[in-house]
């Protein structure tokens, strides 16, 4: 009797941070459809990570051209610093790779259309960039009720992510390579926290249909901040708490709140308005189901971080795009998606910096003016 192998997709993963890292064990040990055939980082203490907790037959290399070019690869997985993901994506497109890039494709919106249109020009490669509330169990339940009208008509969605406050100054150092709460926080889980809640919002409020201009998919958006726990944010026009509301031209509206200021852990959620009735996802943070009863109350843990809450997107994501690319099965996430949330995620930024609205143009493209802030331009 003749056994049928299933095809498994070649892979290099490009960074081992602390997504990277995890990204690379599911690679290694969870993952059947995909060879894990190298691994590639710059910094000291990285190769002798991978020669610790990966298999021999896995590569070890400190340049990711060098990675590219000679691991045997047939696709990547960029996971570095979000000022790196540009280059390395068209880097990687241009040796005719597929592409999987963590959020996001870069902190303006110019490189990343550009890098968009370069995915566009290459359609014979796959590319995704996961938003991680979209391979989340309980959000696609959530979309299920949307989809079959349950809820009836969604007119507006509110999201919310909480980070854990941090001691070591580590949202201050970070901030001015972030480019700002909205754009680091709004697009990222931690990561990139607010760009996957303004995509989970897009999502489920179906914010392309009955638009007065094909291209203008939202009307204005306006966004204000805090420094409630970290006061030098302000010299790189940064907030640790901040609010953002966006019109979408088809009049259904977002509601962005973000914030690095909880004392418990992590926290992130998503309300859904319809006419019929309304959900809440992940409207309890507990950790688990287990309470302690003692002499100070009633208590339960917290989840401790996204990595946590959202443990199981992280293997999702990759066995889509590995079906994807061997089985040309569709994407839950498209390009065109990351760029909407990206100039979404750019003009709340903006506005909470100018203390202005920012409208949208018939292009679809933020109208970025310069404001007036406390008598000052």
């Amino acid at each position: 009797m003749t056994m049928v192998t299933s095809p498994r997709l070649k892979l290099a993963l490009i960074g081992l941070g602390r997504l990277g890292t995890l990204r690379a064990r599911i690679l290694a040990f969870q993952q059947p459809r995909i060879e894990l055939v190298a691994v590639c980082d710059t910094k000291p203490g990285a190769k002798k990570w991978a020669a610790t907790n990966l298999p021999s037959n896995v590569r070890f290399f400190a340049d990711p051209e060098d990675c590219m070019r000679n691991s045997g690869a047939e696709a990547v997985l960029i996971s570095t610093a979000t000022a790196t993901h540009a280059a390395l994506i068209c880097m990687a497109l241009d040796l005719d790779l597929h592409v999987m890039c963590e959020k996001p494709i870069s902190i303006d919106i110019v490189t990343t259309a550009e890098v968009v249109n370069k995915a566009a020009s290459k359609p014979h490669l796959k590319f995704l960039l996961p938003f991680s509330r979209r391979y989340d169990e309980s959000h696609r339940e959530a979309k299920l009720l949307v989809d079959n009208g349950s809820l009836g008509q969604i007119h507006a969605v509110e999201t919310t992510c909480y980070d854990k406050q941090d001691d070591s100054g580590f949202w201050v150092t970070f901030s001015p390579q972030s480019g700002g709460i909205f754009v680091d926080a709004g697009i990222h889980i931690f990561l990139t926290a607010t760009s996957s809640q303004i995509d989970i919002g897009r999502y489920f409020l179906d914010v392309a249909s009955n638009l007065p201009s094909p291209r203008k998919q939202v009307n204005r958006v306006v966004a204000m901040g805090q420094q409630a726990v970290y006061p030098d944010l302000a010299k790189h026009g940064d907030c640790d708490a901040a609010w953002g509301l966006v019109e979408f031209s088809n009049g259904k509206i977002l509601n962005v709140h973000v914030a690095r200021t909880l004392t418990n852990g992590f926290e992130s959620t998503t309300r859904l308005f319809g006419t019929k009735g309304h959900s809440i996802v992940n409207g309890n943070s507990a950790a688990n189901r287990v309470e302690v009863r003692d002499a100070w109350g009633v208590r339960t843990a917290t989840t401790p971080d996204a990595f946590t809450l959202y443990d199981r997107t992280f293997v999702s994501d990759i066995a889509e795009f590995a079906a994807a690319v061997l089985d040309g099965m569709p994407l839950s996430c498209l390009p065109q998606d990351a760029y909407e949330a990206g100039k979404i995620a750019c003009a709340l930024q903006h506005s909470v910096r100018v203390g202005l609205p920012v409208y949208f143009d018939d292009e679809g493209l933020p109208v970025l003016e310069t404001g007036q802030v406390n008598g000052h331009r």
